[in-house]
């Protein structure tokens, strides 16, 4: 029995916000009916005034029963305990799609002269009615800490650049040279582009361009074509894949103070040119059909606006034809069977940056 109400206990306090109180000045208790005034700004505070501790009320990381009024409850019992009759709200963090699910609030405990001359707050969920005013203000306009007042951003743009990986093995019958130098070639620089109208501002559609490119040469080959003849000489290739299409994203909004993690994936037109050469002689290869962008990252705030971080993609589709163009203007459409499709898939590994308006 002791050990059943020992899991009791202790899946009661994990589901319970998580509390750290520290006081510099100690008072008489005050009773559980004593009104406890809650400020959301210094400048509504009254001339005169004593700090006397503050209090954090967190998530455990259990945490369920954390919405918005009970937290508020929470930070009044504590200073009631320590004998204060009003809260200032430094810091309020709100539930973020990627991070806690719980509202969390840093506040001080104050001691003023008479709770009598101010209204009691009223709290619906996300809004709380300041207590010098009868207007409602929403979760978007209240300032909570310091110089993070914000209006939520219906507008992103994302960029990133980096280092990409394609994930296709190279053809058969080749030397270590033609080997490595495939090999160097499938890696090579994306860079890419993003515009949002955003929803509440955490989730939004919009428009993605992506490119990436890769080129190289190598010297004094023989390579066999397809009828068979052999061909010597120098060999390069350039290639350049974009991409553009509708694309969705979902992310954590402004009240994410540290940083915002985010989803995205878009889907559109991918297109494939190779300006390569062949024994001195220029061949145009090119290809298009449907491709995919699933990405995911974590930017860093740097201002309320502009964040930095890195993003990994997976982007990618297949070819099934490939045009040749060749100098003298003729060219030959080529069917790929099943077993040699272009495979165009890879990882990109990039430095991301998010603006906000």
């Amino acid at each position: 029995m002791k050990y059943l109400l020992l899991l009791v206990t202790i899946a009661f306090c994990s589901c319970s916000p998580k509390i750290r109180t520290s006081v510099a000045e100690k008072h008489e208790k005050l009773n559980e009916t004593d009104k406890v005034v809650v400020f959301n700004a210094k400048s509504e505070l009254p001339s005169t005034y004593s700090k006397i501790g503050t209090t954090k009320i967190g998530d455990t990381g259990f945490t369920t029963n954390c919405d918005l009024n009970t937290v508020l409850e929470k930070a009044k019992s504590e200073a009631r305990k320590n004998g204060a009759n009003a809260l200032l709200i430094t810091e309020h963090l709100y539930p973020s799609t990627f991070g806690s699910t719980c509202h969390r609030i840093n506040a001080d405990l104050l001691r003023i002269e008479n709770t009598a001359d101010y209204n009691q707050p009223k709290i619906t969920k996300d809004t709380v009615q300041p207590i010098s005013s009868s207007k409602v203000v929403t979760a978007n306009e209240v300032v909570y800490g310091p110089g993070y007042g914000f209006k939520t951003s219906k507008f992103l743009i994302t960029a990133n650049v980096g280092q990409s990986f394609r994930v296709a093995s190279s053809p058969d019958g080749l030397n270590s040279e033609q080997k490595e130098y495939y090999r160097k070639l499938k890696s090579g620089l994306s860079y890419d582009v993003s515009a949002y109208y955003l929803k509440e501002g955490k989730r939004g559609f919009g428009l993605k361009y992506n490119v990436y490119k890769s080129s190289g040469t190598i010297y004094d080959q023989i390579v066999t074509i397809g009828d068979g003849s052999n061909v010597q000489g120098d060999f390069s290739d350039d290639i350049t894949i974009s991409f553009i299409g509708p694309s969705f994203i979902m992310t954590e909004d402004q009240r994410a103070r540290v940083g915002e993690a985010n989803l995205e994936l878009a889907i559109g037109y991918l297109a494939y040119k190779n300006n390569a050469g062949v024994a001195g002689y220029p061949v145009k290869i090119t290809g298009s059909n449907l491709g995919m962008i699933a990405g995911m990252g974590y930017h860093f705030r740097i201002t309320p606006h502009f964040l930095l971080g890195p993003q990994v993609s997976f982007v990618g589709g297949t070819l099934k034809k490939l045009k040749y163009t060749y100098a003298d203007g003729t060219t030959y459409t080529e069917k790929l069977d099943k077993e040699e499709l272009e495979n165009l898939w890879r990882i990109d590994l990039a430095i991301g940056a998010k603006f906000r308006f």
